[in-house]
């Protein structure tokens, strides 16, 4: 599988997990899952994982004393 392949198919699964979380009334989850659809149709890099880069890189500076 592709890399386009791929990102389709997380965007498929992400649209279904976000009708789930409408459906359930679960807004904060909904909207979450809504900025990573968007990014990921936009072609940038995902929220959640460019936040997690960002803190492993803070955590990592702590540790080293940076």
């Amino acid at each position: 599988m592709d890399d386009q392949s791929a990102a389709l198919e997380q965007l498929e699964r992400l649209k279904r997990v976000l009708e789930v979380a409408q459906r359930n009334g679960n807004k904060f989850f909904a909207e979450n899952i809504q900025k990573e659809i968007n990014a990921l149709e936009a072609g940038e890099t995902s929220p959640i994982v460019q936040e997690y880069v960002i803190d492993a890189q803070l955590d990592q500076q702590l540790d080293e004393g940076i």
